[in-house]
């Protein structure tokens, strides 16, 4: 969506009502997965996606004979997950950075995403975390194993 904000006649049609926005992010999310899958029969797509989005996903992999494996990851440490937020700066051209009231607010919506996934936690041991993600895309990429 970041790229829509420097076209200010783009962002003006998208920005409001804030479903059309997300509306619109989904669907250029959803095109570019397609082109890839399309190319290279993978694609690793970075969201917060409710599960209509998911399932829109799961279509889309299915189309190209591909399968789709949800990561799902939080921060079960509150202040950790404050401190990371506030420590951190995304610096995406024209695009706002994260505070906490924003996380906050994004945290009180979210509704966690049905099976199959798996859920990785920040707080956890970063190359764990990563061995449990390689395993479940593995056995979700040959189910065979």
């Amino acid at each position: 969506m970041s790229a829509l904000r420097s076209d200010p006649d783009t962002w003006a049609a998208v920005e409001t009502p804030v479903g059309r926005q997300r509306r619109t992010g989904w669907t250029l999310l959803a095109r570019i997965a397609e082109q890839q899958l399309r190319i290279a029969g993978a694609c690793i797509a970075d969201v917060v996606a409710h599960e209509t989005y998911r399932q829109e996903l799961e279509e889309l992999a299915a189309r190209y004979e591909s399968n789709l494996a949800v990561v799902e990851c939080v921060c079960s440490d509150e202040s950790l997950h404050e401190r990371r937020v506030s420590e951190r700066q995304r610096n995406i051209p024209g695009w706002y950075e994260l505070d906490w009231a924003s996380v906050q607010r994004s945290r009180a919506r979210y509704v966690p995403l049905d099976d199959p996934k798996i859920v990785v936690d920040a707080v956890d041991d970063l190359a764990a975390n990563l061995q449990r993600v390689l395993e479940h895309i593995a056995a979700v990429v040959d189910p065979r194993g």
